[in-house]
């Protein structure tokens, strides 16, 4: 978080602790209980926070802090080069004035011009200035195949995840409200597949704007196009000052200086510098490459090779492509045997890499752990990889025309296959190494391994996809398996598990725990498929005391949980419970405890067995699951209407734990209850603030279920505040998600409250006939969530009681999409 604008304001280390619990809408004995000061202190330092930062309310405070928070989002933090920016202040200002009134704008020229430098340093002079763009999303391009479709690529930067069929409209609907500035850079090999989805993101949101890069236009309507040239390059002079004086000779000598300190352009070397500068073209990439030799060659030296290498030097785009290739090759004849080898197995990596992952893929005959401690460093000398700091990690990077030129000489060679499968072993294998660690012996840290690594498990799960045989990838998936509940059920999971059920599940213990894989995931989405998989555990497993039928009976609960066969799930969770308890797995323990409190009937058992569960979590030191059972226990007693000042103290600890985790999922979770609960208290208007904020984030990562708890909270507020027309589309948008994932209890809230909505504009029949479905799906629960007599009171003095009989009676038959049908 970019915390200056509140340090420039003076605000104190307690009044930022402050500041963020009032912008999680805590009240002020919720925050004193928090921080364990007086509810004066805390109002004390509130009033101070309101003159520092200029607010007249605290919905003041609020609003800045969702504005300073939205800063953090992950596609929002761009990379920041180690090394310094040179030149391109005229292209800068143009290209301020073109992003003020154009909402396409691409840079194009040949690869080497330093476009996504360019574009880069751009979002990020825009990022530090007053602008009336939003923050950039990145979206890079550069690893997606050639000619592939790009949409999974920016569902990965704008953090959408669901299904992959519906990948496109679930961009379009995380773009569809709100300013939203997306910087897309490397388009020049998927072109066609980038320009129909940006074409198609243009055409259906109203404040989108795109900078994109690539070797030539996209050919969309409305594309402004700005050629990036390469940088202006020096006369031929023996004067210092003139050589520097343009900007290709500013670079070659700060890059040089950089890998030689002590370089220095001077009268015997000014002109062989200027004549490398115009030989390069001034292409910022190939000038960087050669400096980088200024260890080995001094200026005139590095001339006498470029004479040699690049006799196909032309002005047209092709030539100067053909150059940098050129560069590429004389780069790479330079190498050892030893760096050669290493340097095209480097290009394995779709993305970033660090040292010690590096060392363990890529060392194997005839290169060992001993001979990276010596090859690495002089590919970096080399500056055929890239680094970045990220926090205390040094990344690596091959930039991508350097990784393709290295990958084709890695596949000529006959080395790629090895490569790729040594890469995916590892991958796969130490995601499932991290199980310990996800369930709270380091948990921080094992989110963010995967966080940061799911490129490389992508593309490992490509490999394993490929091969003949299944087990690699279900070794991983179900090798993971229920911690996926700690890791969040990523869209990618499901197309993944569609593609492995075209052939039969693996033999013996793998099967088994594959099945209750797909149970648990599948369980979200489609809980009859999960069924019949929780079932296939079941018969799989035997009448065997071990671990895979104690797998076996939580997944049956499971499933039956999640579609509200409450008294079937109890028993199968009742039994796993035992089972895993005999077996002195506290972890699957504590998971069958919680899922036992969501399908508990009685309000007092069913708390006991979700504090039980977290406390169990809590104590093993996962911070995820317990956030989400302290969540669980919240809306068990809101929907109760009970406890309610209990239910804001856990879902406080619940954020709180999210965000120490690292899991943005049961934050947002934690939020979306927050909001429950200040409806439930009456106060609709913060409820509504709260729903139209998270509603966008829910949609993005395809969590079905809460986008339609905040399409149900909006339609609510709408009908409070006599919005009758809103709330009705709100309720019913929000009843088809929850028919289609088959939550009862959203639908079952949405049919009251859209017969709610129905009666208070005089359409006593169909609230009536909604009512009767409602009755009718559960009795029990109808009356739990929406108790007394209140709405049939209302109907039966508008409408009889023989008429309300007979409507009720008709919503109890009639299916239930057909009543969303006004």
């Amino acid at each position: 978080m970019d915390a200056d604008p509140l340090r420039a304001a003076g605000v104190t280390p307690r009044e930022l602790q402050i500041f963020w619990l009032v912008g999680d809408r805590l009240h002020n004995r919720e925050i004193a209980d928090s921080l364990q000061v007086s509810e004066r202190t805390v109002e004390s330092h509130v009033s101070s926070l309101l003159r520092k930062l200029g607010g007249s309310s605290r919905l003041a405070l609020v609003d800045t802090a969702v504005r300073l928070r939205a800063r953090r989002e992950p596609g929002t933090v761009l990379p920041r080069p180690l090394s310094s920016f040179v030149g391109r202040d005229q292209e800068t200002g143009d290209l301020v004035r073109l992003l003020g009134t154009h909402r396409l704008l691409t840079l194009t020229g040949p690869a080497g011009t330093g476009k996504t430098r360019l574009a880069l340093r751009l979002a990020l002079r825009l990022a530090q200035s007053v602008s009336t763009l939003p923050p950039a999303v990145l979206v890079d391009l550069a690893s997606v195949p050639p000619g592939d479709d790009v949409e999974r690529a920016f569902a990965d930067a704008l953090g959408v995840s669901g299904d992959e069929r519906r990948l496109r409209s679930l961009i379009r609907e995380a773009l569809a409200e709100g300013r939203h500035w997306l910087l897309v850079d490397n388009c020049e090999h998927v072109t066609g597949t980038a320009a129909a989805l940006l074409a198609d993101l243009l055409a259906t949101t109203e404040r989108l704007h795109v900078l994109a890069t690539g070797h030539g236009p996209l050919g969309v309507a409305g594309e402004v196009v700005y050629e990036v040239a390469p940088l202006p390059v020096p006369e031929e002079t023996d004067d210092p000052a003139v050589v520097l004086g343009a900007a290709a000779g500013r670079l070659f000598a700060d890059r040089a200086s950089a890998v030689s300190p002590g370089f220095e352009v001077t009268p015997g070397n000014a002109r062989h510098v200027a004549m490398v500068c115009r030989r390069l073209d001034g292409l910022p990439l190939a000038i960087e490459l050669a400096a980088a030799r200024i260890r080995f060659f001094s200026p005139a030296e590095l001339l006498g090779r470029l004479d040699d290498r690049f006799a196909l030097l032309t002005d047209g785009a092709q030539g100067r492509h053909r150059t940098l290739e050129e560069a590429l090759q004389w780069s790479h004849d330079l190498l050892g045997d030893g760096e050669r080898t290493l340097f095209e197995r480097c290009s394995v990596f779709p993305g970033e890499f660090d040292y010690d992952t590096a060392a363990q893929v890529l060392a194997y005959p005839p290169l060992g752990s001993a001979d990276l401690v010596g090859l690495f460093p002089r590919l970096l000398d080399r500056s055929l990889i890239s680094r970045r700091r990220r926090d205390e990690t040094t990344e690596y990077r091959l930039l991508d025309s350097v990784r393709q030129f290295a990958h084709r000489r890695l596949v000529s060679r006959g080395g790629a296959e090895t490569a790729r499968e040594q890469h995916a072993r590892h991958h796969l294998r130490h995601g499932v190494s991290l199980l310990p660690d996800l369930r709270g012996r380091d948990q921080a840290s094992a989110m963010r391994w995967f966080d940061r690594h799911w490129g490389d498990l992508r593309t490992a799960m490509r490999w394993a996809l490929d091969r003949p045989d299944t087990v690699p990838a279900w070794e991983f998936l179900a090798g993971v398996g229920t911690g996926w509940e700690i890791l969040g059920a990523r869209g990618e999971l499901f197309g993944w598990i569609d593609r492995l059920l075209e052939r039969p599940l693996p033999a013996g213990s793998l099967g088994v725990r594959a099945a209750v894989t797909c149970s648990v995931l599948l369980a979200y989405q489609d809980t009859g498929r999960a069924l019949t998989f929780a079932e296939q555990a079941y018969e799989r497993a035997g009448d065997g005391a071990g671990p895979d039928q104690a797998l076996a009976l939580l997944a049956l609960g499971w499933v039956k949980m999640y579609g509200e066969d409450r008294a079937a799930a109890a028993g199968h969770l009742e039994h796993a419970a035992a089972r895993f308890e005999a077996l002195g797995d506290d972890w699957h323990r504590a998971l069958t405890m919680s899922a036992l409190g969501h399908a508990g009937s009685g309000t007092a058992t069913a708390l006991a067995r979700t504090a039980e569960a977290a406390d169990l979590f809590g104590r093993l030191r996962d911070h995820v699951k317990r956030a989400n059972c302290l969540s669980q226990l919240a809306v068990r007693a809101i929907e109760e209407h009970t406890r309610l000042d209990d239910a804001a103290t856990w879902l406080a600890e619940a954020g709180r734990l999210a965000r120490l985790s690292g899991n943005d999922h049961e934050r947002l979770h934690a939020e979306v209850f927050r909001a429950h609960l200040d409806q439930q208290r009456g106060d609709h208007a913060s409820a509504a603030t709260s729903y139209a904020a998270l509603l966008g984030q829910f949609r993005r990562i395809g969590d079905r279920r809460c986008t339609a708890r905040c399409l149900l909270g909006l339609g609510r507020a709408a009908t409070e505040g006599g919005e009758h027309d809103l709330a009705r589309r709100r309720l019913t948008e929000g009843l088809e998600l929850a028919l289609g994932v088959g939550d009862l209890r959203a639908t079952m809230t949405g049919l009251c409250l859209l017969a709610e909505c129905e009666r208070a504009t005089g359409r006593f029949e169909r609230a009536a006939v909604l009512l009767g479905a409602a009755e009718r799906l559960d009795p029990e629960l109808r009356a739990r969530l929406f108790p007394g007599d209140a709405p049939h009171a209302a109907l039966r003095d508008r409408l009889g009681a023989a008429d309300l009989e007979a409507a009720l009676a008709a919503g109890g038959r009639t299916p239930l999409p057909d009543l969303l049908s006004p």
